[in-house]
């Protein structure tokens, strides 16, 4: 019965699309023609006043070829897939991929139809238009469905096969996202664990009557990575069951970053670790910094003038001191500093870190230290490529080679870009701190990396991150 409704559902929302897409193209000749008849520049592209307005029924009996196209893009970009758990995010780039192949499906088409001349103004109006609607659209629907799923409608009654902690996880992320609609009738196992938040069922064997007896329209097998042999019995029980089945892989024993699922001939592959800037996030992101470098060198002209004035002052030496880091996937690169130490600082002691009142430190160079003005010749190696403006702070390889041996996915922070300030060092973990913690929020940071997470990082800087009580 809930197929059927998601079939009748499923088709309404494909006609509403397509009418929302017929109804873009007859607003955007309006737009075009009428409405916005005006000349202006967009981007450097002067956008001219049509003298001649063409025929609106010319762009009417287009509507329908419109519409023919739209129904195959929009199962192309696979936006009638399930969306149940799926995000707004995945939906919204389901409805641009689909535009955007249906646009340059018209524009390669209206090239060789020679007969009426489209505009292409209208063609860009049209795709603005459609992106926008139907994004409202869609986020009204999930509105609706999620109030609809508040009252008790359109649910989904779900049994959980599993009893530890992937099992564990999935329940506690159901109970969290209680607007998809999932309702638990209980979980199977070998054997009962009370740490499951819902009611125990019975073993695996039980399975074909649990399903029948409980109404269940959903299985997800969420199996530790040693409950793998349990499949078989599983399985079995399974084979003649018309559920709909979910497996939940258990990734939770391994620190997943950016997770994705992969397709090799038909073969699905979970990637765990990958670095989530890559393609246009890394384009993005390296624009971002190159912006930013050349107005902080900018900016901070004046503490260029002064403080190699008094590093030569209060200390015979060299300006700027090059030390030895690890950056992205753990190439070392050279890493420069206003030099806030004595010449040779660690020539008796070797490598070690900085402590409260270290007599390593130059007078001038205390200051420089804990007001963080020692790091400004950063932003060159922002400029060269070997540093972001926001990342994981490097960290010399003679401490990572110990630390990497202690402290569980240290080296994962080193998928990201170091950075000249950070998560970590914005919430008070900098310096002689708890390294736990540091790496706690260097993973965070590559999770849930964007440029606002950047921009909001940056900002923070400014009232926390410049001077710290523990940058010695």
């Amino acid at each position: 019965m809930l197929k059927k409704q998601a079939q009748v559902i499923i088709t309404i929302l494909f006609l509403l699309d397509l009418t929302i897409i017929g109804t873009c193209w007859n607003i955007a000749y309006f737009v075009r023609f009428y409405w916005a008849n005006v000349s202006y520049s967009l981007f450097g592209f002067d956008i001219p006043y049509a003298a001649v307005i063409p025929e609106f029924s010319e762009y009417f009996k287009a509507t329908f070829v419109i519409m023919f196209f739209a129904a195959f893009c929009f199962t192309y970009a696979k936006m009638y897939n399930p969306k149940r758990i799926s995000r707004y995010k995945a939906e919204f780039r389901s409805i641009l991929k689909a535009n955007i192949f249906l646009f340059v499906i018209l524009t390669g088409t209206t090239f060789y139809y020679r007969e009426f001349s489209y505009s292409r103004v209208q063609s860009l109006y049209f795709l603005l238009f459609s992106v926008i609607s139907l994004t409202i659209f869609r986020a009204i629907v999930r509105s609706i469905l999620s109030y609809l799923r508040s009252k008790g409608k359109n649910l989904r009654r779900v049994l959980i096969i599993g009893n530890r902690l992937t099992a564990l996880k999935f329940l506690k992320k159901v109970f969290e996202n209680r607007q998809i609609g999932y309702v638990v009738v209980g979980y199977v196992g070998i054997e009962e664990n009370r740490q499951m938040m819902t009611d125990y069922l019975g073993t695996y064997d039980k399975i074909t009557q649990i399903i029948e007896k409980q109404e269940v329209d959903q299985v997800f097998i969420a199996l530790d990575a040693n409950q793998q042999s349990d499949l078989q019995i599983i399985n079995s029980q399974l084979a003649e069951q018309m559920v709909d089945l979910n497996i939940v892989p258990d990734i939770y024993h391994t620190l997943n970053i950016n997770p994705e699922i992969l397709d090799l001939d038909g073969m699905p592959i979970i990637a765990l670790r990958q670095s989530s800037v890559e393609g246009w996030n890394r384009i993005l992101k390296r624009s971002f910094d190159l912006f930013g470098a050349l107005v902080a060198i900018i900016l901070l002209l004046p503490f260029w003038i002064i403080i190699p004035i008094l590093i030569k002052i209060f200390s015979p030496g060299p300006i700027f001191y090059m030390q030895e880091r690890m950056g992205l996937d753990g190439r070392s690169f050279n890493m420069l500093k206003f030099r806030s130490m004595h010449v040779d600082a660690e020539r008796q002691t070797g490598a070690v870190w900085a402590k409260k009142n270290d007599d390593r430190r130059t007078p001038l160079g205390a200051f420089l230290r804990e007001t963080s003005l020692d790091e400004i010749p950063q932003f060159f190696n922002v400029l060269s490529g070997s540093m972001s403006l926001v990342g994981p702070r490097p960290e010399r390889p003679v401490f990572i080679k110990e630390f990497r041996k202690s402290i569980p996915n240290y080296m994962l922070r080193h998928k990201m870009k170091a950075g000249i300030t950070g998560w970590a060092q914005v919430n008070g973990w900098r310096g002689n701190t708890s390294l736990e913690k540091r790496i706690e929020c260097d993973i965070y940071y590559l999770t849930h990396w964007s440029i606002g997470f950047d921009i909001r990082i940056i900002i923070k800087t400014f009232f926390t991150g410049i001077k710290n009580p523990n940058a010695y």
